[in-house]
Parts: structure tokens; C-alpha cells; sequence
């Protein structure tokens, strides 16, 4: 039976972490990145936010596991020499090697404090980690939470000061905990793109339809944190 990320894969879906593209720009306009960074995108999906920030110039990889994301990847970019196919929880790069990385809404689908410690040793000192992530409301439902975390194929739906708790075990020194409101989001431009799969089985708009569902239902029960924490 296929997953949400095989769904993510099919339906080749770019922006699909909360907050959407537009977020992702916004971070990536108050973060005033050196020239010289070097970037890593650790699962980068399809390469949406990859393709923005190889149009900005930056020295920038992307990794995902999904051998269907890194092709529709490299259909965007038109081209695979930044591209990397790998596990975050173990990442197939030397100590100390990037300035900057982003994680969006990727740690979940992980081993967390695994993924977190890889992150951790290739970044430069002083490097800086930017996370946008699920995060579960200090008390939510019990039977909601495990049919969230069954149909996403979470690991964990951690609340705010359980990932706070993560980061700062995975070595990280300073965390700013930031949420949507603390970003003005322009909503004049698509978020979402999709580079469909041919063929599509029934099983993945019956899987659509299911998510469209749990969101009504768990609104309330998550949210989604960005997370910038500095090695």
C-alpha cells in the first residue's frame, strides 16, 4: 500500500510543506544568505525551493531518498549535478561542509534525532539549520494523533518543546522558534505546483481525498513551527 510520501512523489508536488512556497521565499529573504554559502536543501522534494535559490546564485545540493522526486527534480532544474540521492537520518557527506540548510517538513517522516545529529555534523561551525515543521498541539486528541501519524507516516508528532528538546540534544547551541505570523506572506502568487506521474492509480486520489479530510479534522490539532538553530 502506497504512503502520503509516494502520493507527495506521484502527484510530483512542489510547495507541499506548510506555510507553502511563499513562506520558504520570505525565509529565505529575511535569512540575507552570504554569496558565498554553501546550502544544503536535505529533502528537496521535486526542487522547488532548489530552483529558487540556484536562481539566486547560491552554491546550493539538494537530497531526497525518492529516486520519482529527484527525476521530476532534475526535470525542473534540467539538469542532476546538485542532485544527491540519500538518507537524512544518514547523509553522504564529509564533516563540516555546509553553512546553511533547510529542512521542510521533513524531520517528521525521520528518524528526528538521528536526522538532526547528521545535520548537525555537516554543518560548519556557526551554520545555521532552517527547519519548517509539524508540530502537534500540547494536548491533542489521542485517537486523532496516531490516525494523523498512521495516515502520514509520521515517526513522531512532536510538540513545540519536544523538538526544541531534539535540536538542542543533536548539538545545536541557540533556537528561535518562529511561527507563521511572524512572517508577512504574499498570497498573490501560486504556492503549490504539481508535475503529475502518468497513469495515476485510483489509490492515490482516493488517498487525496483522504487528506483534504483529516485536514478539516486536525487543524486545530497541528500546527507548524519554523525552527532556525544555529551549530
Amino acid at each position: 500500500m502506497p504512503g502520503y510520501l509516494d502520493l507527495l512523489a506521484q502527484l510530483g508536488v512542489g510547495g507541499a510543506h506548510p506555510g507553502g512556497f511563499m513562506l520558504t521565499k520570505e525565509i529565505i529573504e529575511l535569512e540575507m544568505i552570504p554569496e558565498s554559502a554553501s546550502i544544503l536543501d536535505a529533502g528537496c522534494g521535486t526542487g522547488q525551493t532548489l530552483q529558487f535559490l540556484k536562481s539566486l546564485n547560491y552554491n546550493v545540493t539538494g537530497l531526497d531518498i525518492d529516486p520519482i522526486m529527484l527525476i521530476k527534480a532534475k526535470n525542473r532544474l534540467k539538469e542532476n549535478k546538485c542532485l544527491v540521492q540519500g538518507s537524512v537520518e544518514n547523509l553522504p557527506f564529509k564533516d563540516k561542509q555546509f553553512d546553511f540548510i533547510f529542512c521542510e517538513s521533513v524531520l517528521s517522516f525521520t528518524d528526528s534525532v538521528q536526522s538532526l545529529r547528521e545535520l548537525n555534523r555537516v554543518m560548519k561551525d556557526n551554520g545555521v539549520l532552517l527547519a519548517i515543521e509539524v508540530t502537534g498541539t500540547d494536548q491533542p486528541d489521542r485517537k486523532l494523533k496516531e490516525k494523523i501519524q498512521s495516515f502520514y507516516g509520521f515517526h513522531h508528532l512532536f510538540n513545540e518543546e519536544e523538538w526544541k528538546s531534539a535540536i538542542k540534544s543533536a548539538g545545536f547551541q541557540k533556537i528561535e522558534v518562529r511561527t507563521e505570523e511572524d512572517f508577512i506572506i504574499e498570497e498573490d502568487e501560486p504556492t503549490t505546483e504539481f508535475d503529475m506521474s502518468d497513469n495515476l492509480e485510483p489509490v492515490y486520489f482516493d488517498m487525496l481525498a483522504e487528506h483534504e479530510k483529516l485536514r478539516e479534522a486536525y487543524h486545530l490539532a497541528v500546527q507548524f513551527r519554523i525552527f532556525r538553530c544555529v551549530k
